[in-house]
């Protein structure tokens, strides 16, 4: 009986294994493909550096979704704990009269005595924020924004 089940369980590895050997595998897309992806076009920024006052928001499309930037960070990067040129324009909410988004109080730690400094654990702004361009979506999607 033992000796039955054995090679029962051996005989079916031994078929498992000649059989997964044999098959090839089968791109998602079909055996052959006969274009290469190519990389979309370069899209530009509405402006190249941000213009006081003149950019508009970009809608969020989810509850708590870090804003996104409507320009260019080309400039401003790299971010470091050292250097961080958002804080230039976005540690107050007005630059040069005109309105600017303001870092979210998350940001910031209270150091005693009404001093407020920003969280070195939030000092890397494009590890949530992040710029966008005027593109439509690569891909189709159905997705439906939840913002209340």
């Amino acid at each position: 009986m033992k000796k039955t089940v054995i090679s029962a369980a051996l005989a079916t590895v031994v078929a498992t294994v000649i059989g997964c050997s044999t098959m090839a595998p089968v791109s998602m897309r079909g055996a052959a493909v006969p274009v290469k992806d190519s990389a979309p076009e370069h899209k530009s920024y509405a402006q190249k550096t941000p213009g006081v006052g003149e950019q508009k928001l970009i809608p969020r499309t989810f509850v708590n979704q870090p804003p996104m930037i409507p320009h260019s960070i080309e400039k401003y990067t790299p971010l470091t704990i050292d250097e961080n040129a958002c804080m230039e324009c976005h540690q107050t909410d007005e630059l040069r009269g005109k309105p600017v988004p303001q870092i979210g109080k998350s940001h910031f730690l209270d150091q005693g005595k009404g001093q407020k400094e920003l969280s070195m654990a939030r000092f890397q702004c494009d590890s949530c924020h992040v710029p966008q361009v005027d593109a439509p979506p690569l891909v189709e999607n159905q997705f439906v924004g939840v913002t209340k």
